[in-house]
């Protein structure tokens, strides 16, 4: 069987450990920090935020198991995540109607709409980075990479709460800083592979994945043409069972 696990990425475990951390303090405020009342925090909420736990828990572990070469729970994990993921997504989407609803009873939904475009990116962002790493499955070297690209994909959002409400940092540089950090990151992973001669086009084609999100947030999302999609897509699904 082929070697999963790269001498240099023995401890990657760590970096997602790491990301963890970050994402509890993104969220500690409106969430990790209400407990154990959890005031205010919906059921939809809770599971969204247990999926994104059980993501998590994944991602540190199967790099633990390939490295006591346990390659049938590895492999378990990973046809879990079909499951997992989908419904990640989902819960994507539910949290998004939930914003919608609450955001539209005092604002007027051309203001709301172009929020929307948020959660939207960072779905196509996690979706692609996941599918490319499913994709490659069998050539390890992209697999593992295309995962841990999966990480920064989503990261995203605990990063701009952070900026937000632990330094104070206004909406507008907070999306700018995040950005700015994600690519940095991108672009280390980068250096890193080419400087010890690995596999490093998976982390540039997350880069210009990530990239071309983070260029749209400026563009589209207050144009007519996101106004026409939202309102053909979504709209009717976000207006349904207001109550839920």
């Amino acid at each position: 069987m082929q070697a999963l696990m790269e001498q240099s990425y023995k401890n990657i475990s760590f970096l997602f450990v790491g990301v963890f951390i970050v994402i509890f303090a993104g969220f500690y405020k409106t969430y990790f920090g209400l407990f154990p009342t959890f005031d205010k925090v919906t059921t939809t909420q809770h599971i969204h935020s247990a999926l994104f736990m059980m993501w998590f828990v994944m991602l540190i572990v199967q790099p633990m198991l390939i490295r006591i070469r346990n390659y049938k729970w590895h492999r378990i994990l990973g046809k879990f995540s079909y499951f997992l993921v989908p419904t990640l997504v989902a819960s994507i989407f539910y949290i998004a109607k939930g914003f919608y609803q609450k955001m539209i009873l005092t604002l007027p939904v051309e203001d709301v709409l172009p929020m929307l475009f948020v959660p939207f990116y960072q779905i196509i962002d996690f979706v692609a980075l996941y599918l490319l790493a499913i994709f490659y499955k069998k050539f390890a070297p992209y697999h593992m990479r295309y995962m841990i690209a999966t990480s920064l994909a989503i990261v995203g959002a605990a990063v701009r709460r952070i900026f937000t409400k632990l330094i104070g940092m206004g909406g507008p540089d907070a999306f700018l800083y995040t950005f700015i950090l994600t690519d940095v990151v991108l672009i280390a992973l980068i250096m890193y592979d080419i400087r010890y001669k690995k596999d490093w086009k998976p982390y540039f084609i997350a880069l210009i994945i990530i990239s071309l999100s983070q260029i749209s947030y400026y563009l589209i999302p207050n144009t007519s043409f996101w106004q026409n999609v939202v309102e053909c897509l979504l709209i009717h699904f976000f207006k349904k069972n207001q109550n839920l």
